[in-house]
């Protein structure tokens, strides 16, 4: 079977959940001895030819995050002549998905979108600090997102089925609207990776074993990670003096972050390496004690998978998403329910819970361990999309009698030219919104190397060596 995968990263530009996932699917499909091509903007050069198993459009880079690269319809040639796939397994919630269902039409090819993003908590992206801070403005942005994803409806409803990455989608997706099959398949971790042995103590020396606490995430706004660092300062780090926080990644918010931590009064005890290579957290994962989420914004959550399969017991929020479905209370961890007035010492205590009782973090670390092989091996999901995609096939065959390819070239060429007009007016009036915000001082800063330097420079020796042995 010859898989078209449309994706908005055919290169790993930007270490994501969906960058990852993309690029082992196509591992993994390719290994069961299917052909793979990824469709998506060009990231690499202005050639959109001789790029082996891809076909690629024009990438225009998003003003803050310009690793980011926003799928323009271009150049016409690949338009109109894409590669004859026996299957589109969408990767995107962008109107690229409208050029996905005019190839299902014209050539009768299935078309699947897996749902990556939750937009009521990523339709941030679009303002900086100052905008956001106005209740006004995040309310317009959740209505705008609501808009958007019962226009996203409409796209998967135009296709043959919806994937899901967490069972509470189900009915989230149900009532804005879909129609079609909606399968919930989760997203698998590399053994290759994740199976290897622990390597070296990357943590910092004065760090306590049995004390450690980790999280590994994108440092943005919706990970909340502002509120974990608050946690840690105001209920966690008080109540024991040798129990530590890191916090690996990177993102816009970085530099907000590492001031906060600075601002600590234990911020001795507060690491933050920066993003790190994906081969390396394995070590990371298996030198720390308790892995702490307080993201609610997660349609699966990559990071939460690849820990418990490392055996590292969670203490996260309750999100009834993806964290939820992967993280069940007092199996492989402690679930808290978010937003309530104790949250946070609820949070903190958790914490404890665990921290305090060696048997009990034991028994949730092989618990996380054995369920997460159960689930999120390759070859369990691999055997679950090969599934979806012969299905699609005869959902699609079902739904068209005759495509669009039997019928008149005007048909063909009009249909093709209000999918790239549509396309290009919704992802231009985005790029539009944020280059002016940019431009304006209102939108997101864009994370620059010197403002790296400044966090670097106000390491202390500790954490400057512990982020010089990680990076060998």
């Amino acid at each position: 079977m010859h898989v078209g995968i449309f994706t908005d990263y055919p290169n790993p530009a930007v270490l994501s959940g969906p960058a990852i996932h993309t690029a082992f699917l196509k591992t993994n499909l390719e290994k069961r001895g299917h052909e793979v091509t990824l469709f998506g903007p060009n990231t690499q050069s202005d050639s959109f030819h001789g790029h082996p198993g891809k076909h690629l459009f024009k990438g225009v880079p998003y003003p803050t995050h310009p690793k980011t690269k926003i799928v323009m319809p271009w150049p016409l040639t690949n338009l109109w002549n894409p590669p004859k796939v026996d299957v589109i397994h969408g990767q995107i919630n962008t109107p690229m998905m409208v050029y996905g269902n005019w190839m299902r039409k014209m050539w009768r090819i299935p078309m699947l979108n897996t749902h990556i993003i939750h937009l009521p908590t990523h339709s941030h992206f679009l303002v900086g600090d100052r905008l956001y801070k106005q209740e006004w403005v995040r309310k317009r942005l959740a209505d705008e997102a609501l808009n958007q994803e019962h226009a996203m409806a409409s796209y998967v409803n135009d296709g043959d089925g919806l994937i899901v990455q967490s069972r509470f989608m189900v009915d989230y997706w149900r009532e804005r609207g879909v129609t079609v099959p909606i399968d919930v398949v989760g997203r698998p971790i590399n053994p290759e990776i994740f199976d290897r042995p622990a390597g070296r103590d990357p943590f910092p020396a004065h760090f306590a074993k049995g004390k450690r606490l980790i999280v590994v995430s994108r440092h943005d706004r919706e990970k909340r990670l502002d509120e974990l660092i608050r946690i840690f300062d105001e209920h966690i780090a008080p109540g024991d003096s040798e129990v530590t926080l890191t916090l690996i990644g990177d993102g816009a918010e970085h530099v907000n972050l590492a001031q906060q931590a600075d601002r600590s009064r234990y911020a001795d005890r507060i690491f933050l390496p920066g993003e790190l290579e994906h081969e390396a957290l394995v070590h990371w994962y298996a030198h720390a004690d308790v892995f702490v989420y307080t993201s609610i914004s997660e349609t699966f959550g990559n990071v939460v998978n690849e820990a418990l399969w490392c055996g590292l017991p969670a203490v996260v929020y309750d999100d009834q998403m993806g964290v939820a479905h992967q993280v069940t209370h007092q199996e492989n961890g402690l679930m808290v329910q978010p937003d309530q007035a104790h949250s946070h010492a609820e949070f903190a205590e958790a914490v404890f819970t665990l921290l305090r009782n060696d048997a009990l973090r034991e028994m949730y670390a092989q618990n996380a361990a054995q369920r997460a092989r159960n689930t999120s091996h390759p070859d369990v999901i691999i055997d679950r999309f090969e599934h979806i995609y012969e299905r699609s096939i005869k959902h699609c065959h079902d739904s068209i009698a005759v495509p669009l390819s039997e019928q008149s070239k005007a048909l063909q060429l009009a249909e093709l030219s209000k999918v790239t007009s549509h396309w290009a007016i919704k992802h231009g009036l985005i790029l539009g919104v944020a280059g002016l915000a940019t431009k304006t001082g209102l939108g997101r800063p864009t994370f620059t190397e010197s403002q790296r330097k400044s966090i670097l420079d106000g390491l202390d020796n500790h954490q400057r060596e512990a982020l010089k042995d990680a990076a060998e």
